[in-house]
């Protein structure tokens, strides 16, 4: 689950660097293989891929411990993984929402770094919890599908914005409407993640004859096409709100990852510019905790699609321009460029009329 602004600590996973040193020294001698009779080297002919699956299983079990039971951090593995201890270890998973695949995949990893930081040691039990669970965990039901449309995550970005004002700190109002903002803008200007989280001012978000234009180049899109399509009007007040009020208190911050913000347009918590993976669990845990569903920042763009084609399917060819797609199946590539900017001026205008049409 991720928190509010930031990782759960509960489900962090604790960097190799930061491992007990002889767990550190081992896992490292564990990849690589100098000599053919020797135990030592027993991970070197694996792919570095499952070298990081496994240390972020372990750091994800260090973690529990150094939360639940840190007394047992300075102890001989052996005294670190116990049947107790993983058992506690797997009833924390279970508290935190981890589903069964997850849980086995965690459990393989302790079992593949155990055998290597304690080689003389049986840690079968691991194995034993591991069939326990094939056998008798069953995955909760997952819940019916709800179409969510492109309107209700417009409504939802303007309620937090509105909302945001009755936050106790500056930084709580910044961040409620920074959130707001990208959900709505989203909605109206469904966009790929990489380019929406790296938006820049100046270059990407610029003002040009009184009226806000969001332009993509040629080298920043899947296409390579450039895209220069107004801001929508009815986010005009929002953004320069945003700019004016909002980025200053969350560019003055300080937090423990603060990096230079320089132009970025998305200013993170910390004072740093927001990363794809911060703008991703941002998006997910407002839409959750509003709308009772998790929508990714990529679901956007299937929801404008969708909702173009349930409510004005006459114009579901636009589709394929608002989402920046080099080709929509039977639609020409050349009318897709063409009508690229009057396909986002229609869809905001539909998405306009639709909020009317809700309010009355």
């Amino acid at each position: 689950m991720v928190g509010r602004y930031h990782i759960d600590p509960e489900t962090a996973v604790m960097k190799t660097a930061d491992w007990p040193e002889m767990d550190r020294i081992l896992f490292e001698k564990s990849r690589v293989k100098h000599d053919p009779f020797s135990d030592e080297g027993s991970r070197a002919d694996l792919r570095e891929i499952s070298h990081v699956k496994v240390a972020k299983g372990y750091g994800r079990y260090l973690t529990f411990l150094k939360r639940h039971h840190p007394e047992v951090l300075d102890l001989p593995v052996e005294d670190r993984i116990t049947s107790n201890l993983v058992a506690a270890f797997v009833g924390n998973l279970i508290s935190v929402g981890n589903r069964k695949t997850t849980i086995l995949d965690r459990l393989q990893e302790l079992y593949s770094i155990a055998i290597i930081l304690a080689p003389g040691r049986s840690f079968r039990f691991i194995k034993d919890f591991e069939g326990r669970i094939r056998a008798r965990m069953k995955d909760p039901e997952k819940p019916k599908y709800r179409f969510v449309t492109a309107d209700e995550l417009l409504s939802l970005g303007m309620r937090l914005m509105e909302d945001a004002v009755t936050q106790s700190t500056p930084r709580l109002k910044a961040i409620d409407f920074r959130d707001g903002l990208i959900i709505s803008i989203l909605a109206l200007r469904p966009m790929r993640r990489k380019n929406f989280s790296s938006l820049k001012l100046d270059r990407n978000i610029v003002k040009r004859n009184g009226s806000w234009r969001i332009i993509l180049h040629a080298d920043e899109t899947k296409t390579h096409h450039h895209s220069d399509v107004e801001w929508p009007s009815d986010l005009v007040d929002a953004l320069e709100i945003y700019l004016d009020v909002h980025r200053p208190v969350l560019v003055a911050i300080k937090g423990r990852w603060h990096k230079p913000v320089d132009d970025a347009l998305w200013v993170s918590s910390n004072g740093s510019p927001m990363t794809q993976m911060s703008f991703y669990q941002q998006v997910t845990k407002r839409t959750r905790d509003h709308l009772g569903k998790s929508i990714n920042p990529h679901q956007f763009r299937h929801i404008a699609a969708s909702t173009i084609a349930q409510e004005k399917p006459v114009h579901v060819r636009i589709s394929a321009s608002i989402l920046g797609h080099a080709s929509f199946q039977t639609t020409e590539d050349y009318y897709i460029q063409a009508q690229q900017a009057q396909a986002h001026e229609t869809f905001v205008s539909f998405m306009t009329q639709a909020r009317e049409d809700l309010k009355r």
